[in-house]
């Protein structure tokens, strides 16, 4: 989804017009349904897909089948869900109040949100939209809590939990870290300030004055939608129906077609909604604090492919897979939509625009010219000495490596903290899963540690995290029962031993299994890593939960039980 340099390399005239001769059009149209061939089944779910040149659209297709339980195939009418892409309208919602003078980018977030509790760090508007507000991410806190009774929806809880908030992951403005809960956020400002629900506000200033006639923010679950395209994930079982976390708007929740996202293209080289500056706003990369450049403009990536800028959004939750793109020297768009979250869309856009823009790339496509090297047989008895708890010091990241039916499998307590499978390209080096990176094995050296290198595709080392095998005695865990409480979280946690280490109690929640990684830290899943405090005595004083997205959640000892 990250593009990297801008470079704009225009196209000739000449291969414009050739590109919209009939021949060669329906050559081309071919190999894109090539492309999705794969999934083009009536027992498999797949894709919708438009692509249009200077304003007008060129191909539109459907594949695969809209529902399988019906029998109804995916047409260029079916509406499918965008999930993430969904930010650039909600950011076009706050531009536009920010037009009519309602708001202003710059305000600080406590204008509209009056019970902010952080008066340390100046959160801005503007922070919130190009993801460098330093937020803790409020999914991720909203999952610590609680459990709502339903009588609340993620909507309205996501304001009062990201209020209590007095830590931050960064300084406002000087890192650019990708988050879904400031987009929500915005959401709610939206309303706050209009007087109108984002689905409401987008619908009369966007979509009708458009004419995307066939999109929609659903922020109701009981929410009808003509055409829509139930989704599916796939798994060792086979297919399953899948769902996005329904009625969760801002970030998520817009439900289009391919052909209404040609229409917003459009409005991007003849802007009827917003003005020239505001479009132009969206698509520059914000700068950081130090002079730095991030990837991401206004709900919009910009960078490159292939020497041509791009401007792009994906979307990803369970049942959707969707890619939109621009091109914008050469005036040309792709949308791809899915309802199998397994498709590769990224890789579908790209091959798409190979065949259109072949004449007019400056460098080569990687992805189609150099195959990933080929899976190799490592036995169970290699692959489990690799197995263990990994640990970067730096940021107190944990991996865990375990062998399960003769695979190795990672999961990143500190990450997406979800089991991932490790492809083996050679005895010690693993592939990440749809990706160029890799994980190198390091045996264990002189003082008995061995460790994964983190190896990106050019072979420079991005991470080290070394092995650990703290074991505790029960003398050393019974200080660390208790009772904590998180005054941002509103929640009180339960702290109990067991055989393997320590239990974290939330209520309403199941049970979470911690290990131990070293003295006072321990790793377990939902929570990441988590870090027992001590007052200057050496008395335990709380703990803080910890993952890249929510770091330093700080719980304060109530008591002493067990």
């Amino acid at each position: 989804m990250k593009s990297l340099i801008i470079t704009v390399v225009l196209g000739s005239t000449i291969s414009l017009l050739a590109a919209c001769r009939p021949p060669h059009t329906e050559s081309l149209t071919a190999r894109v349904d090539q492309l999705f061939a794969e999934w083009n089944r009536t027992d498999s779910p797949s894709c919708s897909v438009g692509i249009s040149r200077n304003g007008t659209v060129m191909y539109e297709h459907g594949y695969g089948m809209a529902n399988l339980e019906l029998g109804v195939p995916i047409t260029p009418t079916s509406v499918l869900g965008a999930a993430s892409i969904s930010k650039q309208f909600t950011a076009m919602s706050i531009l536009l109040l920010a037009e009519r003078g309602q708001l202003s980018l710059d305000d600080e977030v406590r204008t509209y949100i009056p019970e902010w509790a952080d008066r340390e760090h100046r959160v801005t508007i503007r922070h919130l939209l190009n993801h460098t507000s330093g937020l803790r991410e409020g999914f991720g806190l909203l999952g610590w809590a609680i459990p709502g009774d339903g009588s609340v929806d993620t909507n309205t809880a996501m304001v009062p939990m990201l209020a209590r908030q007095r830590g931050r992951n960064f300084v406002p403005g000087t890192e650019f870290q990708y988050n879904n809960g400031g987009y929500n956020l915005l959401g709610s400002i939206v309303k706050r300030v209009s007087g109108q629900s984002l689905r409401a506000f987008a619908d009369t200033k966007i979509f009708k004055p458009l004419g995307m006639t066939s999109t929609y923010f659903r922020d109701d679950a009981a929410m009808i939608i003509p055409n829509r395209a139930a989704g599916y994930s796939r798994d060792r079982d086979g297919l399953h129906q899948a769902s996005e976390a329904v009625g969760v708007v801002g970030n998520a929740g817009l439900y289009t077609t391919a052909r209404d996202l040609l229409r917003w293209d459009q409005n991007f080289a003849e802007v009827r909604v917003g003005t020239q500056a505001v479009v132009a706003a969206m698509q520059t990369p914000a700068v950081l604090i130090g002079g730095s450049t991030s990837p991401y403009g206004l709900g919009l990536w910009v960078g490159q492919y292939r020497g041509l800028r791009t401007v792009e959004h994906g979307g990803g939750d369970r049942g959707i897979a969707a890619y939109f793109v621009r091109y914008p020297d050469q005036r040309f768009a792709v949308a791809v939509l899915c309802n199998l979250d397994t498709i590769n869309v990224i890789g579908l856009t790209q091959g798409v625009a190979d065949i259109y823009l072949a004449d007019m790339f400056a460098a080569p496509s990687p992805s189609r010219e150099s195959a990933p090297p080929p899976r190799v047989t490592v036995s169970v008895d290699a692959l489990a000495l690799t197995a263990g708890l990994y640990r970067n010091e730096a940021n107190d990241g944990v991996l865990r490596i375990s062998v399960r039916d003769g695979t190795l499998i990672g999961r990143n307590f500190y990450g997406e903290d979800t089991d991932f499978e490790l492809i083996p390209v050679s005895p010690n080096r693993f592939l990440f899963p749809a990706s160029t990176v890799s994980l190198q094995f390091v045996p264990e050296t002189a003082d008995g540690v061995s460790a994964w290198h983190v190896i990106d595709s050019e072979g420079r080392t991005l991470e080290v995290v070394q092995s650990t095998a703290f074991v505790p005695s029960t003398e050393e865990l019974r200080p660390l029962v208790g009772e904590y409480r998180s005054p941002e979280l509103d929640v009180t946690y339960r702290v109990v031993t067991a055989d393997f280490g320590l239990i974290i109690r939330p209520p309403g929640r199941a049970d979470i299994p911690l290990q131990p990684v070293a003295k006072d830290t321990f790793a377990g899943p939902v929570v990441g890593t988590v870090k027992f405090l001590r007052d200057p005595g050496g008395a335990i004083a709380g703990f803080t939960l910890n993952r890249y997205s929510a770091r330093g959640v700080r719980f304060d000892r109530l008591n002493r039980v067990g």
